[in-house]
């Protein structure tokens, strides 16, 4: 009997000891940060849309990747149908932004970056980082050889089979073939030339006023009719608008937000002959400055002509400088000042005289070159006895105070839209007006709500992009300040991953005596978790666990089926994972005892 005990003594510390070594060897492995230990990232995770995912080179499971976060050599970065997300390599300032449903890999490779598209497309921005003396080179590996891309932008997209496009926009690159022979792609590229809008470049836009975007090319072939196909995908282009026949431009009514173009020419015939590559441009919504005093149609007290007038303004975050133009008459041809201030936001006009004058303030913000020009309104000096008097205008200062995660937002039933912001003058002011635009809607659709507090959660019909801006009005209900305008998507909350069983290979087995110990990986937002068991299609026990370990007691010998399911604190369940089975041994460990001696009296 003693044997015995010690046999399932020692197969029960084997047992555990192999689940032991198991169960470090997952874990080890799960914080990407720690696994790598002193070696350098290649690059961090710029801004996030939507659900990104990485899978670190010692891993098997994909992970949720965050803003911030460092990727190391081998990793895999991964984007859902909507998702987009920007990798800023160290030690320059070259970047690469992913495009919906893209996979790419970020390996280390002789002291140079590789870039693996294995499927999705790219833009990479490599030109402003180039010329770094301690930037490592940036090359694409391709089925046609290595891409050297360490001096160029360009578009990148994965073709038919193992091929990859690449579209050299600004810079220049190369690429070495098996036979080790460079070939310039700058002089290979298409004859068809984008003049307007250049690519990859953001279309600033005044939010006020939208105008139609003027787009221009050369290289279609005479007696060619070009148009212009919009999408919201590469794989979703329609056309939008057609030129003249032999025309080299048209324009288009592009709503705010990102989209994917592309020029094809046609024959009268209606035949093609030529096509651009796919691009993306991103039509910007811009706001001029906002104009604290004076406010339009004002009439200014003067306590003695000449009278000197201060103008006083706020710019938004991204304006690199900013205009004020003033003129004496309404047909704008006798101009008294014209001004650019790059961080001022007051200035003064001396020596008036009593009059009617008018101003105009305009914006150049750091990623266009044409200003966003706000309307032309007018003051008035007169005399103070013939002015009634107003209360003073205090500037305020507001901004969104939103982290850059909930940039994207969620929702399980109504949509809603969350917003913060904060004033440094909130005293002064007696309400906020809130607006939201939808990506694709005419700017006079926009909705707009007023509200009390330094928060709202406002209704919309339905998730998708929006633009919000929030403005402080004071009492007369007078603009004081405003927000940059910020564009945010919101969409359903996904479903919570499936919890998966450990070990996550093989088939899992009961001991001898029927008992089984379950384990599972926690899952991030799950309130509780189900286990369901079936043999053979008949579902005999489903159980409701809140921690991830369980025991299964008496189970009769044979095969089961485990389906595990997770709970969110919606009551919503999760995606289901692969059915496990689970093998309950039909003949026992123990030996039945043996009697030695019989002694018969």
């Amino acid at each position: 009997m003693k044997k015995q005990w010690k046999r399932l003594l020692v197969a029960a510390l084997s047992s555990s000891s192999v689940f032991a070594v198991t169960w470090y060897w997952y874990q080890s492995t799960g914080n990407s940060n720690s696994s790598y230990g002193n070696e350098k990232p290649l690059a961090y995770v710029g801004k996030v849309v939507e659900d990104i995912q990485r899978r670190p080179a010692s891993r098997l499971l994909w992970q949720l990747v965050n803003t911030g976060e460092p990727l190391y050599n081998g990793e895999a970065i991964r984007t859902s149908e909507k998702g987009e997300v920007r990798i800023q390599f160290v030690d320059s300032d070259r970047y690469l932004d992913l495009e919906p449903e893209s996979l790419i890999v970020i390996k280390r490779s002789q002291g140079e970056i590789a870039l693996d598209l294995m499927e999705g497309s790219l833009f990479v921005n490599a030109k402003a980082g180039g010329d770094s003396k301690d930037a490592p080179g940036l090359v694409l590996n391709s089925a046609n050889g290595k891409v050297d891309l360490s001096q160029a932008s360009a578009s990148l997209s994965k073709g038919k089979g193992n091929s990859v496009d690449v579209q050299v926009l600004e810079g220049k690159a190369s690429i070495k073939g098996s036979d080790g022979k460079s070939k310039d792609l700058t002089s290979a590229t298409t004859e068809i030339k984008i003049l307007a809008p250049l690519p990859q470049k953001p279309i600033a836009m005044d939010a006020e006023a939208p105008q139609p975007v003027q787009f221009q090319w050369s290289g279609f072939p005479a007696n060619t009719q070009v148009s212009l196909w919009v999408g919201s995908s590469r794989k979703e282009l329609k056309e939008v608008a057609k030129s003249d026949l032999n025309q080299s431009q048209l324009s288009a009514n592009l709503p705010f937000g990102r989209h994917y173009w592309k020029l094809v020419g046609t024959t009268p015939d209606g035949k093609n002959v030529a096509e651009s590559t796919i691009y993306k441009s991103e039509v910007l919504a811009r706001y001029a400055p906002t104009v604290v005093f004076p406010l339009s149609d004002a009439e200014i007290p003067a306590t003695a002509t000449p009278f000197d007038v201060t103008f006083k303004w706020q710019k938004g975050d991204d304006t690199r400088q900013t205009t004020l133009e003033v003129w004496k008459d309404a047909a704008l041809k006798q101009k008294l000042t014209s001004k650019s201030f790059a961080s001022d936001e007051a200035f003064t006009l001396p020596a008036l005289d009593a009059g009617t004058y008018y101003y105009r303030m305009g914006a150049y913000f750091t990623d266009s070159d044409k200003p966003i020009l706000g309307k032309v309104q007018k003051f008035t000096v007169k005399p103070a006895e013939q002015v009634k008097v107003q209360a003073e205008i205090i500037p305020v200062q507001v901004n969104f105070t939103m982290p850059e995660a909930q940039y994207s937002q969620y929702f399980v039933q109504n949509p809603k839209v969350g917003l913060s912001w904060k004033t440094d003058k909130n005293e002064h002011v007696n309400s906020y007006r809130v607006k939201l635009l939808e990506e694709n809607a005419d700017p006079s659709s926009a909705t707009s709500l007023e509200v009390k507090d330094l928060n709202v959660q406002a209704p919309v019909t339905k998730p998708g992009r929006y633009i919000a801006s929030v403005e402080a009005l004071n009492k007369d209900g007078q603009v004081l300040g405003t927000t940059t305008s910020q564009p945010l998507t919101l969409a359903v909350l996904p479903l919570l991953k499936s919890p998966q069983l450990l070990p996550a290979e093989g088939n899992l087995q009961a001991a001898s005596d029927g008992k089984t110990q379950l384990e599972w990986n926690p899952v991030e937002g799950a309130k509780e978790y189900w286990l369901v068991i079936r043999k053979q299609g008949k579902e005999l026990k489903r159980s409701k666990y809140t921690n991830t370990t369980t025991s299964l007691k008496n189970l009769l010998p044979g095969e089961y089926d485990l389906e595990l399911t997770a709970m969110d604190t919606h009551g919503r369940s999760s995606e289901v994972g692969p059915i496990r089975k689970l093998l309950v041994p039909d003949k026992s460990g123990l030996k039945a005892p043996t009697l030695k001696k019989i002694k018969v009296n």
